[in-house]
């Protein structure tokens, strides 16, 4: 395919701000990535989660509001259920790739917007959608008025989410193993799909062993960790880019108790980059994560760890499949069921600023209460969530061109 000259063609800086926040990364997993953002408006949002901060405007509202820890990726799909490190299942924020310190309202933005952008897949009408918007940033600021977190108990969990609780609580490890490995006596190995897993070279299997030993320091089991297989992992959209691994390690015995461990490369994050000042110091990338998430979860997931190799820092976690998070096109054409998972992620929100309040810079929550209380900050948010759903959409718009037209075939722009 000849590529055109789709610069010329879209709002100087979409095309080019992609292909740069990719700048460096595996060249197979970037076009890998960018065939997801194709998919669907909701799918680009979640792969562009940087363009979607450089296109915010700078004013008071995103810029005024009590700082808190901020997911900093907070869509409806950045949820999901998981086990924590005390083997028991939790719902709530799943990813804190991007989390940083940062005005509350920057968070609610991302959340709001990808509820507009997201309704069309779902099939939900755009006066459910008002409604829902509206609803979602009530029971957001409820919940940071009362300023008292709390969390969903797997007894009281309703729709979605009590199908979620089931799925993971109902789960052996054996389960998983037999899913990613295939079993030759007392000894497993993970099954390269080529889809979900592929081939580790051998220095990145070094790599990831020198990182196991690390967590095994820090986990004070060494057997534990021992690692037995690694794969290169493709999963979620926004990481796809990146390197990441699943290590299968013993565990407490071959083969039937060994454990799988994901483990993600750290990036920058975008707020932090882009939007917020006033960060602290941090060991590496990982260590950020790490520490907002064990600070600002329910509870940690099992083994999330930070560790170390050729320059980068990476998190680990126990391994779960992408089912696990909420996906709401499961419930197409039911604005009901998908009206109730959404706010109560609002509620989840707001229970995660919370936690962090206080916290290396974040606003008190005697403040984070008081500013839940106050209302003349919210119309002004539902607009600049409207706009920069309508910004997301004119900009998949151009990417898809781009993208059709082989803006990012390496053969093409080389």
């Amino acid at each position: 395919m000849t590529a055109t000259n789709p610069s010329a063609e879209a709002p100087p800086g979409t095309l080019e701000s992609i292909a740069a926040a990719h700048g460096g990364s595996d060249p197979d997993l970037r076009l890998r990535k960018y065939a997801a953002m194709r998919q669907t408006p909701f799918s680009f949002m979640r792969g562009a989660c940087q363009l979607f901060y450089a296109s915010l405007p700078q004013v008071v509202t995103l810029s005024g509001a009590p700082p808190a820890w901020l997911c900093g990726d907070l869509h409806v799909e950045n949820f999901g259920t998981y086990k924590g490190d005390n083997r028991l299942t939790y719902f709530d924020v799943n990813d804190f790739d991007e989390s940083a310190l940062g005005p509350v309202t920057l968070d609610l933005v991302r959340f709001l917007a990808s509820i507009q952008i997201g309704a069309d897949e779902w099939g939900v009408s755009p006066e459910d959608v008002e409604s829902l918007v509206h609803r979602s940033l009530v029971a957001y600021s409820t919940e940071l008025s009362l300023g008292k977190p709390s969390w969903i108990e797997r007894e009281s969990a309703r729709g979605t989410v009590k199908r979620l609780f089931a799925q993971v609580a109902g789960r052996s490890r054996s389960e998983l193993l037999s899913r990613f490995t295939t079993r030759k006596g007392k000894r497993r190995r993970l099954v390269i799909d080529g889809r979900q897993l592929l081939n580790a070279t051998p220095e990145e299997r070094v790599g990831v062993e020198q990182m196991m030993s690390t967590i095994a320091e820090l986990a004070r089991d060494t057997e534990y960790f021992r690692v037995i297989d690694v794969a290169r992992r493709i999963a979620g959209i926004g990481s796809i880019a990146f390197p990441r691994y699943v290590a299968l390690v013993e565990g407490r015995g071959s083969p039937d108790r060994n454990v799988l461990i994901d483990v993600k490369m750290a990036h920058r994050s975008a707020i932090a980059t882009l939007r917020a000042h006033g960060q602290p110091h941090w060991q590496d990338e990982a260590h950020r994560i790490v520490a907002v998430q064990r600070h600002s979860a329910v509870v940690a997931p099992a083994f999330l760890f930070a560790a170390a190799w050729d320059g980068a820092g990476y998190c680990s976690r126990e391994m779960q499949p992408q089912e696990d998070r909420v996906r709401l096109h499961d419930w197409e054409k039911q604005p009901k069921k998908i009206g109730e998972a959404i706010v109560l992620m609002a509620s989840v929100a707001a229970w995660l600023h919370l936690r962090g309040g206080g916290w290396l810079g974040s606003a008190p929550i005697e403040q984070l209460s008081a500013f839940g209380r106050e209302t003349s900050w919210r119309d002004p948010l539902i607009e600049l969530a409207r706009d920069a759903a309508e910004r997301t959409q004119q900009q998949y718009r151009e990417f898809s061109k781009g993208y059709d037209d082989g803006y990012f075939n390496p053969a093409a722009t080389s």
